[in-house]
């Protein structure tokens, strides 16, 4: 853990938090980040591991049950709320499934509720740049309706918004990890330059940016995209993945009419097997089109310091990638 995050997550030593989507991939970062700093948080988890954290205090509930919240809420001072309907890895459209709107929409609904009658001070909310990229999903739609709930949250709960760029830094979870594991496989296409920008971000920039939502008093209220504050493209982000794979890019890019072709042969055998291909049509829009945010005002107004770029993340990311079978 680097010292920023150390400082930040020292800062809350001796306030009540809570992280819902403990079981996340973010959640899980965040928690250990608060553990090793010395803070005792609270995990909400609908089926609790059968071993956690040292020092972390483990609740079963679930944010569609009011009931199941009203132990885990009592005196808490700080909510993170990081839970998302995670869907299945061979789900074919994920994000289209309905459950986005039950937990995004009516989980929100029913915790801000909850943390409203015990109290609770902040609450910190985990959406994504989906919600401002033009996306019609259901997991778009669903957080954009999450955060007006979020907005018109009634005093004295104070609110604070943050849209997440696609998170990197896992090995086999993410858009990243799975651009990794299909080049190293052989499955991905030498990529043109379609001359797109697109931002992105480490998890551990957005505890960062969680961090000092939970601690800055002017955040309350606002909205922030956080990224890394820098500019990829995808015929980019494919050669920094084969360097840091020690595979050499293909000597010639797939012209874009081809890989249009390669988009629909993979469209249909995914209609066909049920499974998700690397490549079909709803991956290759996403890789053409443009995807940058302006993550400057966090920057500006809070000190956020991203601490890592795609580039020297991607070492460790492909270490991880090798061990974790």
């Amino acid at each position: 853990m680097n010292q920023r995050l150390q400082s930040l997550g020292e800062s809350l030593r001796g306030r009540r938090v809570l992280v819902t989507g403990a079981s996340g991939r973010i959640g899980r970062r965040l928690l250990e980040v608060l553990v090793a700093s010395g803070v005792e948080p609270r995990a909400l988890y609908r089926n609790p591991p059968a071993q956690g954290l040292a020092g972390l205090h483990v609740y079963q509930g679930d944010l569609l049950q009011p009931r199941s919240l009203e132990a885990v809420l009592d005196g808490v001072d700080v909510v993170f709320h990081l839970a998302s309907y995670g869907p299945a890895q061979n789900d074919p459209r994920p994000e289209d499934h309905p459950l986005h709107r039950q937990v995004s929409v009516e989980g929100t609904r029913k915790l801000l509720a909850a943390a409203q009658s015990a109290g609770v001070k902040r609450l910190l909310f985990a959406s994504s740049t989906r919600v401002i990229d033009g996306s019609t999903s259901l997991y778009a739609q669903s957080k954009r309706e999450a955060e007006s709930l979020v907005r018109a949250a009634g005093a004295p709960l104070e609110t604070v918004i943050l849209r997440l760029a696609p998170v990197y830094g896992f090995a086999r979870q993410g858009s990243v990890a799975q651009m990794i594991a299909a080049i190293d496989a052989g499955r991905f296409p030498s990529l043109p330059d379609f001359g797109e920008k697109r931002s992105l971000v480490h998890v551990d920039d957005v505890i960062q940016a969680l961090l000092l939502s939970a601690l800055d008093e002017d955040m309350a209220g606002k909205t922030f995209t956080v990224t890394d504050l820098q500019s990829y493209s995808s015929r980019q982000m494919y050669e920094m993945i084969c360097a840091a794979l020690g595979r050499k890019p293909g000597r010639w890019s797939m012209p874009a009419w081809l890989l249009g072709v390669a988009a629909g042969i993979g469209e249909l055998l995914q209609r066909v097997s049920r499974r998700p291909m690397p490549m079909n049509r709803e991956r290759l829009e996403k890789l053409r089109a443009p995807a940058w945010f302006d993550g400057e005002p966090l920057a500006r107004e809070t000190g956020y310091e991203p601490q890592l770029n795609l580039e020297q993340a991607l070492p460790q990311i492909i270490r991880e990638y090798r061990t974790d079978t």
